[in-house]
C-alpha cells in the first residue's frame, strides 16, 4: 500500500479524535460557559457535573479510543467501523430532532457529518483491500 493511502486512511480517525478532544476538554474545563453558547442553562453544580460527564468525559472516551486505534495498525479498522457507526447514529439523531420539529438550526452540522462518513466508508473500503493484499501476499511466496 502507498503511504499516500496509508495517510489517507488515518484522517477520518485524526479528525474525529480532534473534534472530539476539543469538545471534550471545553466541556471538562468550563461546562457552564460551554453549554450557555449552545443553549443549555445549567443551573446547579449537579448540573455542570453532568455536563462534564456526558458532553466531556464520552467525547474524552471516544478519542481515546481512536487515539489506541491509530497507534495500533491492526485496529485501524475497527476504529474506521466504530467512528462510521458514530457518526450515523449522529447524523440520525439530528435529522429525528429537525423532522419532529424540534429544531433546524444544527442542520448545517449534517454536511460536514456526511461527509466525514463518506471518508470513512473510502478508508474503510481502502483497508480492506489493503488487508487482502498483503493477505494473498502473505500465502504466496
Amino acid at each position: 500500500m502507498s503511504r499516500v493511502a496509508a495517510v489517507f486512511i488515518r484522517i477520518p480517525i485524526v479528525a474525529l479524535t480532534l473534534v472530539f478532544g476539543l469538545v471534550g476538554i471545553q466541556y471538562l474545563i468550563a461546562p457552564v460557559q460551554t453549554a450557555a453558547g449552545a443553549g443549555i442553562i445549567l443551573t446547579s453544580p449537579g448540573a455542570a457535573t453532568v455536563a462534564r460527564i456526558g458532553f466531556g468525559a464520552f467525547p474524552f472516551a471516544f478519542a481515546a479510543l481512536f487515539v489506541v486505534c491509530l497507534v495500533s495498525p491492526g485496529r485501524i479498522l475497527l476504529g474506521l467501523q466504530a467512528e462510521l457507526i458514530l457518526l450515523t447514529m449522529v447524523m440520525a439523531t439530528r435529522i429525528f430532532g429537525m423532522t419532529a420539529g424540534y429544531s433546524t438550526e444544527t442542520g448545517k452540522l449534517l454536511l460536514p457529518e456526511a461527509l466525514m462518513a463518506a471518508l470513512c466508508v473510502l478508508a474503510i473500503r481502502l483497508e480492506l483491500k489493503r488487508r487482502k493484499r498483503s493477505s494473498s501476499t502473505s500465502t504466496n511466496p
